[in-house]
């Protein structure tokens, strides 16, 4: 389900965000650090709670990592573009001219999940409950996408964030893994289902990877991060950094919650950024 972008744009000194202002420290000017985070809704946010009512459908949460990271390192300035539904397209025609600059020193960005359709995937396969065959096939539309159009499409968008900011550090963070395997119940997802979702993850990051590498670009692994802590992970619902399903809010299901922002996204952001 794709969201309408709303673009904000958010600058230190003063970081809200419902968790209260946070005053920015005084930098020399050779050590200043302007950061700008771009992405579709795993950089958002969805499904970690505490919506900023002015992000509007993009729905960016006071506890995504981005706004985590802000807090924590207090940069000169703060540029939040990501936004839930977000594509590549969406990257370089909406986030990018309103994110970054010459002045752009650190960049981090998710992406590329929505163009293969992998929600769809999510909906199809765990979600709706179709039958095998059907979530077959949409997994292998997905499969077939990431191998023969994902990459052309990364490729554009990281020269793009390149061209904008040509002094950044840009760091890529992959998806971690939804679901655990075993474990069947209470589940509501067979194994097999949850199994070839995971591979399909696997099969985004590794595009991703070979994309954000070749275009001189960090990537940020977080599935060992969120190992043992995705749908049906043993010991139920209090060990998930994965939101369940949410019939009346789909949008925020199968993205990580507020744990899975703080404990999985933030330090593998913060270990990357030293």
């Amino acid at each position: 389900m794709r969201h309408q972008l709303l673009a904000v744009l958010v600058t230190v000194p003063l970081i809200t965000f419902g968790a209260g202002a946070v005053p920015a420290t005084a930098r020399p000017a050779a050590t200043q650090v302007n950061y700008a985070a771009l992405g579709d809704s795993f950089s958002s946010g969805s499904g970690a709670g505490d919506y900023d009512p002015d992000s509007g459908l993009c729905r960016r949460s006071a506890n995504s990592h981005p706004i985590l990271w802000a807090r924590a390192n207090r940069p000169d300035g703060f540029r939040y573009e990501a936004c839930g539904g977000a594509v590549t397209d969406d990257v370089v025609a909406r986030q990018i001219p309103d994110a970054l600059d010459g002045e752009t020193t650190l960049v981090t960005v998710t992406i590329g999940g929505n163009d293969a359709s992998f929600e769809a995937a999510v909906v199809n396969c765990a979600v709706v409950g179709v039958e095998d065959e059907d979530c077959d096939r949409v997994l292998d539309d997905a499969g077939r996408f990431i191998d023969q159009r994902l990459p052309g499409k990364l490729a554009w968008t990281y020269g793009a964030i390149r061209d904008a900011a040509p002094a950044a550090e840009v760091l890529v963070a992959g998806y971690p893994h939804l679901f655990e395997p075993g474990h069947p119940f209470g589940c509501g997802v067979a194994e097999w289902r949850r199994n070839r979702m995971n591979l399909l993850a696997d099969h985004l990051n590794a595009v991703i990877r070979e994309q954000a590498e070749n275009a001189g670009f960090r990537y940020v692994d977080v599935r060992d991060a969120f190992a043992g802590h995705g749908v049906c992970a043993p010991g139920g619902i209090q060990r998930e950094w994965i939101t369940r399903i949410m019939p009346t809010n789909t949008w925020q299901s199968y993205h990580p919650n507020r744990r899975g922002q703080s404990s999985g996204y933030l330090p593998a952001l913060s270990a990357a950024t030293g």
